[in-house]
């Protein structure tokens, strides 16, 4: 057959598939999302009415108040400890400078060595450089995990390094068991970034507790909407 035809007879085939490729789903059905995703959830009226009695009392911060316990810092810190299970919990201006707190009080020094996620959000290679370390990335899987195997050979290739910070992104665990474990054989502190898996659990425990320190935020696009925190 000349190559002209096979070329014609080929092309007139792929036409063919492309006019009935609905019939070849199992589900012909598209889902499509109308909202735009872009758009955060609005604050309910109970949590704007509890915004303007406290801003009408100019005690915004823990301490202008009679006694600490007292301010609503104080008790949003109870509460998010109360809901998450984690004995200690500490109010930040944001998740960033919680992540930089966490790795000096875990022990960083300048220059130490930090395993993050290479699919993260900006502000964790930040909070790390912040903090004085250096962020060595590891690899994502196809559910946009930490990648055990990648961590495993980064574990491998860089024996000097003390820490690992991982990010639960779009509120997904990698297994974290496996991740502990590499980490322990290997001598690494486990930090846990978990902006996005507030109300998320392994196995029978809220995210956050594998690791030795874990950072919890609320924002517009996480699952409290407080703006910017």
């Amino acid at each position: 057959m000349p190559a002209t035809r096979f070329t014609q007879l080929a092309l007139a085939t792929i036409f063919a598939l492309a006019a009935t490729s609905d019939a070849l789903l199992t589900n012909p059905v598209r889902t499509t999302i109308t909202r735009d995703i872009k758009t955060p959830d609005p604050v309910p009226q109970a949590g704007i009415d509890e915004a303007v009695s406290l801003m009408s009392t100019g005690r915004m911060y823990r301490y202008n108040v009679k006694d600490a316990a007292s301010s609503t810092v104080s008790k949003c810190e109870v509460e998010i400890a109360k809901y998450t299970g984690h004995k200690y919990c500490v109010a930040l201006n944001s998740c960033g400078s919680a992540i930089m707190l966490m790795m000096k009080c875990a022990g960083l020094q300048p220059g130490d060595e930090v395993l993050s996620n290479a699919f993260t959000f900006g502000a964790v290679p930040s909070a790390i450089e912040h903090a004085g370390g250096k962020a060595v990335y590891v690899e994502s899987d196809y559910n946009h995990c930490m990648d055990i195997d990648d961590l495993e050979k980064k574990l491998v290739e860089y024996p000097n390094v003390k820490f690992c910070l991982i990010s639960h992104m779009r509120g997904k665990l990698a297994d974290m068991d496996k991740v502990k474990d590499a980490c322990d054989r290997h001598n690494v502190v486990l930090l846990e970034d978990c902006a996005h898996s507030l109300g998320v659990s392994w196995k029978d425990k809220h995210s956050g507790h594998i690791g030795k320190v874990a950072a919890i935020s609320s924002q517009s696009y996480k699952m409290i909407n407080s703006g910017e925190g």
